[in-house]
């Protein structure tokens, strides 16, 4: 302040209550997020699923004119938000493979041989679902199909283990898609081989048999493993 002519007190700028610029205050908020002073900040906490705790740190005491401790606490649990985003999978990784072999048996036998021969010894699940039940058995896969003419019926083919104590028969003319297809479910990614049949009118195609490589033995699905399954993608029509 300075005084005029007359001795009188002039109220200049510097004796006005200041305002806190936008500037101002962003740089106070990051401060007291990430340099708090443990004499005037009681610690805060936000916790995310998962069991991560996101820590802020601010008074109840109103910042600048309109700004308070719960614009913090906000930027944290945002944070905390975009922290656990970051963690999901890609939305692009669930993926599908379709070929179809409506009529060509021959390719259908083609490829029912890859699939023993590159994924030979690999524990897989092989999955039948029926009208009633389903069935589900773990086994190395073995590193040959066979197949028979059954006549009218057309081809079987034949996946078993060198002692017989496991076999599986598709009978191809059922089949008229094959889908590699690859997505999560409960935290884990799962690797299938699907054997589509004939699909209905006002239906989908029903399962003939869905071949998953198993990944609830410790260490799960091994990168090899893996490997060879996308591999069998070039082995569809029109790969």
């Amino acid at each position: 302040s300075v005084r005029g002519q007359g001795g009188a007190r002039d109220t200049r700028d510097s004796d006005r209550p200041r305002e806190m610029s936008s500037t101002s205050y962003s740089a106070l908020a990051q401060r007291a997020l990430v340099a708090p002073n443990p004499k005037h900040h009681k610690a805060r906490s936000v916790r995310a699923s998962g069991g991560r705790k996101y820590q802020w740190w601010g008074s109840s005491a109103t910042i600048g004119n309109s700004r308070s401790a719960e614009d913090l606490r906000a930027k944290a649990t945002a944070a905390a938000k975009e922290a656990e985003a970051e963690e999901l999978p890609p939305q692009e990784w669930a993926k599908e493979w379709r070929g179809s072999f409506e009529g060509d048996a021959d390719a259908l036998k083609s490829f029912m041989g890859e699939v023993t021969s590159r994924l030979e010894g690999i524990e897989c699940r092989f999955i039948v679902v029926g009208d009633g039940g389903i069935l589900e058995s773990v086994q190395p896969m073995p590193g040959e199909a066979r197949f028979a003419e059954l006549g009218p019926k057309g081809t079987c083919c034949t996946i078993a283990s060198p002692t017989k104590e496991f076999e599986a028969h598709v009978m191809l003319a059922k089949v008229r898609e094959v889908a590699l297809a690859r997505s999560e479910r409960g935290g884990g990614r799962i690797y299938a081989i699907r054997l589509f049949g004939e699909a209905g009118e006002d239906a989908p195609a029903k399962s003939v048999m869905t071949i998953l490589l198993n990944g609830l033995g410790e260490g799960g699905v091994s990168d090899e493993a893996i490997e060879k399954w996308e591999s069998l993608a070039e082995c569809l029509p029109g790969a």
